[in-house]
């Protein structure tokens, strides 16, 4: 018996909080979309892994400095712009 009334309390409990929840929440607010910032995070370490692999390839004479120049700028230039949009996401103004 007083296993039964402890269920329906937590169960009477959790319909409460739940009831309160919806109650409190704003319906019609836009939901606000963020970036990805695990997709972030993954793109950033296969550039890395790129520019390991090429710098490899570079020392062992398969390809020229040049080239590798290149991927190290491109590299350089979307992991730059990865860290803005998350600088810009960490320091905007909460409602």
């Amino acid at each position: 018996m007083l296993l039964i009334l402890i269920c329906v309390s937590i169960a009477t409990w959790v319909l409460y909080m739940g009831f309160k929840f919806y109650r409190s929440m704003d319906w019609d607010e836009p939901a606000e979309s963020s970036p990805d910032f695990g997709e972030m995070h993954k793109k950033e370490a296969q550039l890395l892994h790129v520019q390991e692999v090429l710098q490899e390839a570079c020392e062992a004479g398969k390809l020229s400095k040049g080239a590798l120049e290149e991927y190290t700028r491109y590299a350089e230039t979307e992991m730059a712009h990865m860290k803005a949009i998350q600088k810009a996401w960490k320091e905007r103004p909460r409602s």
